[in-house]
């Protein structure tokens, strides 16, 4: 499964995206995993072999997947600071895209982002459910919504959460478009946790040894996509 590049460009214009697209090997309709943050999951991570090892090993099923741009720092900060109409790009635009090249579910797909990224991932998860039942956040920067103290929708969804237990920076102040950081990244998860639990998530919360990385992160996806991608457990 090697992953192909593309180009997406929304009805209205507003986002043109670079993608690329890694396919099953079959004809049935089987579920996608979309990876937002391209740039880490595919040059910094090189998840690809880690998902062909978990396929191969019969840890996961088939799956195709897509990884989505970030372009620039600017545009990663504007497109993922719980960005409502970026979250319809993913959810409309590039699944009926992949839909269209690939015998994917509409439904019942899985969502996959770090730092930033996986902010944006739990917008998607909680605006799209039916489509997007399962949620990966590594170190999902939940110290945003925590400040906000922005109120949430309830969900059935099943959410991997994960942060460093070296993560406990505060007073920091976020390149390009200066966004500060009050809350630890620890705290805005641990937030964020219980908050999904109350209202009726599945959440598998998860501190590892480590800081904000991507040794780490690429090392829990053996973990993390068996585990979103088996039935439903109980939360942990």
């Amino acid at each position: 499964m090697t992953p192909t590049q593309y180009s997406i460009t929304n009805s209205t214009g507003e986002y043109t995206r670079a993608v690329w697209l890694m396919t099953a090997p079959t004809d049935e309709p089987h579920r996608l995993c979309v990876f937002l943050d391209a740039e880490h999951y595919l040059r910094d991570m090189d998840c690809p072999p880690v998902i062909t090892g978990l396929i191969q090993n019969a840890l996961i099923p088939l799956v195709s997947c897509v990884f989505i741009s970030h372009v620039s720092g600017a545009a990663r900060q504007q497109d993922y600071l719980w960005n409502e109409r970026y979250a319809r790009f993913i959810a409309e635009d590039v699944i009926d895209w992949c839909s269209e090249r690939a015998n994917i579910q509409t439904a019942g797909n899985v969502m996959c982002g770090l730092s930033l990224s996986g902010l944006e991932g739990a917008l998607i998860a909680l605006l799209y459910p039916e489509r997007f039942p399962d949620v990966l956040c590594q170190s999902g920067s939940f110290w945003w919504l925590a400040q906000q103290k922005r109120s949430l929708p309830k969900t059935s969804a099943k959410f991997w959460l994960s942060v460093g237990d070296q993560e406990t920076e505060t007073g920091v102040t976020h390149a390009p478009l200066g966004l500060f950081q009050e809350v630890s990244q620890i705290a805005g998860v641990e937030w964020v946790a219980s908050r999904l639990q109350r209202l009726g998530a599945t959440v598998k919360y998860r501190q590892y040894a480590g800081g904000h990385a991507i040794a780490p992160w690429r090392e829990e996806l053996s973990l993390a996509l068996p585990w979103l991608l088996s039935s439903t457990e109980k939360n942990e």
